[in-house]
């Protein structure tokens, strides 16, 4: 009869994640569908998955990472794994028989984030089952569905990775909730193995549920021994596979920015570093031992890494020019602390639910000593993603989502004492949509206000509205070439079109970006010498491109600040665009 029970619960938290996935997604496409149905994605990195995906079903080999529309001929190589592109390839074969590529690709873009925020919703439920009981779960599942700024990842049209690596996080934390065995052992290495795979953005979670295992493992020797071993082995043999078959062509031991030698290596001496450790457990006498022996092993690995790979030290972008950190980096909006947002309202908006989490996590630990080997993985993501918000928001993209099981339990404690009033604030408390909703609403209300601030009645930039209707169809029916184009529209045209682009804003590309700065920078003449350079057959144009570094003042002289006027040099043919706020040029030879 448990197991009965057991499982009816299940299938029914399933069923809920399911229907709150196709609600919010249904709701979110409906709004957007003006630009979803010309297949033009929320993101850049979303359009220039789905060129990947593209290359990869036409032909293009499984580990070569090229993206060749980029920087032509040699292309640019890509720091993308295939691992998040095997679902959304998966639902494009699938459909087209059915439906045909186009409505197949859409179906794809469609239904690939819906399937993942179900999951999320899911996972968010069975860990909140874990902290506070069954009565829980649906709050968790609720709060989930309403975690922004993690909500975001979900929306139809997000194909990029981080969708995926909230889930893998979610995975790696009920795993090492669950009672210690092999098997959740080696689901967690496995699950962690896959994220680092993907990318990096997640390595300060995942080495925080490294430290949550250790401490389990320092407090409970025997009892966590196996676990720590069956990680280890998971983190090394999947991490041993991709090696074998997913090992990119592009394999540069200076780069520490994704799958390479660095992190790869990194990845198998940690692994063999908890291996030594589970093996050592019975000689180990004492936490004091454990400890030692712990922190003796991290940091030689940590030391072995850096040592055999001086590259990490200055990150992934160490390798960029310096002019491109400058002028380009600054402006990626989740490179950036939560200090450096815009307004007040958006940083409520992104830190709002993260910092609930990590006051309800404090709480939680406080309040419940005897749940810690529980409640630590979790706390240990809440706590790190609270401290990384400060130098990158994505930070709260993994811990908006991981936080909702949290607070879930504040949720619930309000309902046992029955108090309306008290229900509804920490509700309100805890769903994320109050923290971007209610500031927002306060802003617009204090910038109608003054003659000061006004807000555009669309909320869209200039770059979202030169990409608007069929934009991208239209320019698709020129012949084929090169064109140089501002990062903020390169995987636009590379993702929408069969044209090729010799910027874009993806750190590997640093000759092409360069090129493409000095194009739009330097006085029309010399940017017509690197037009010829490149082979550049088109040039695109927005009004608002490089807002961001005041180009009119700090340019004046430049070819951006012709553009801009409406004064295009003479070598440049102007190219029709119906209804569209896009310029386009073709350039004479």
């Amino acid at each position: 009869m448990g197991r009965t029970t057991r499982g009816s619960a299940r299938w029914a938290t399933a069923w809920l994640a399911i229907g709150l996935a196709a609600l919010l997604s249904f709701g979110w496409g409906y709004f957007d569908w003006p630009r979803l149905r010309w297949l033009t994605l929320p993101d850049a990195d979303d359009m220039m998955r789905l060129a990947q995906v593209r290359d990869w079903l036409d032909g293009q080999g499984i580990n070569d990472w090229t993206q060749y529309r980029m920087a032509p001929p040699l292309g640019a190589p890509m720091h993308w794994s295939r691992v998040n592109d095997v679902g959304i390839a998966g639902l494009i074969l699938g459909l087209t028989p059915l439906v045909g590529r186009h409505a197949a690709e859409l179906g794809a873009v469609l239904l690939y984030p819906a399937m993942l925020f179900a999951c999320a919703i899911f996972l968010s439920a069975r860990i909140t089952r874990r902290l506070w009981g069954s009565a829980a779960a649906p709050i968790g599942a609720i709060l989930m569905a309403l975690a922004y700024p993690g909500t975001t990842v979900f929306i139809p049209g997000r194909i990029d990775h981080h969708a995926l690596q909230v889930v893998l996080i979610q995975i790696v934390v009920l795993m090492l909730m669950r009672s210690p065995t092999v098997l959740t052992g080696a689901a967690a290495g496995s699950a962690t193995a896959i994220s680092m795979v993907i990318g990096l953005e997640t390595v300060p979670q995942l080495a925080g549920l490294v430290g949550a295992l250790a401490v389990l493992w320092i407090v409970r020797a025997d009892r966590e021994r196996i676990r720590l071993a069956g990680f280890a082995v998971g983190l090394a043999a999947t991490t041993a596979l991709f090696l074998l078959f997913l090992r990119p062509t592009y394999w540069d031991p200076a780069l520490c920015d994704a799958f390479t030698p660095a992190s790869s290596s990194a990845t198998l001496a940690g692994a063999f570093a908890l291996a030594a450790l589970a093996a050592a457990t019975p000689w180990l006498r004492g936490w004091q031992m454990r400890a030692i022996a712990g922190a003796i092993l991290g940091v030689l690995v940590l030391g072995a890494t850096l040592a055999v790979y001086p590259g990490c030290l200055t990150g992934p972008y160490g390798r960029m020019d310096p002019f491109l950190r400058v002028a380009f980096l600054p402006h990626i909006d989740e490179a950036n602390g939560i200090a450096a947002q815009h307004s007040v309202a958006r940083i409520i908006a992104l830190a709002g639910v993260l910092v609930a989490a990590t006051l309800a996590s404090g709480w939680m630990l406080v309040a419940r000593p005897r749940r810690w080997p529980v409640t630590i993985p979790i706390v240990a993501v809440i706590f790190v993603s609270a401290f990384v918000i400060l130098a990158q928001v994505r930070g709260a993209y993994i811990g908006a989502p991981l936080g909702a099981p949290v607070l879930a339990g504040v949720v619930l404690i309000a309902r046992r004492r029955g108090s309306t009033p008290l229900l509804i604030v920490s509700w309100l408390a805890s769903a994320g949509l109050t923290y971007m909703q209610v500031p927002a609403m306060v802003e617009r209300l204090i910038d109608r206000q003054s003659p000061e601030g006004r807000v555009e009645e669309d909320g869209t930039t200039p770059q979202v509205a030169c990409s608007a209707g069929d934009v991208w169809t239209q320019l698709d029916r020129y012949p084929a070439g090169v064109v140089m184009a501002p990062t903020n529209m390169a995987s636009y045209l590379v993702g929408s079109t069969h044209m090729a682009t010799v910027g874009a804003g993806y750190h590997r590309n640093n000759a092409g970006n360069m090129a493409m700065y000095r194009f739009f920078l330097r006085s029309p003449d010399r940017s017509r010498s690197i037009a010829r350079q490149w082979n550049v057959r088109y040039v695109a144009f927005c009004p608002g491109d490089f807002d961001e570094i005041d180009v009119v003042h700090t340019f004046p002289n430049s070819l951006a600040s012709r553009l801009r006027g409406g004064h295009a040099p003479a070598w440049l043919q102007t190219l029709p665009l119906h209804g569209a706020r896009m310029r386009f040029y073709r350039v004479l030879r």
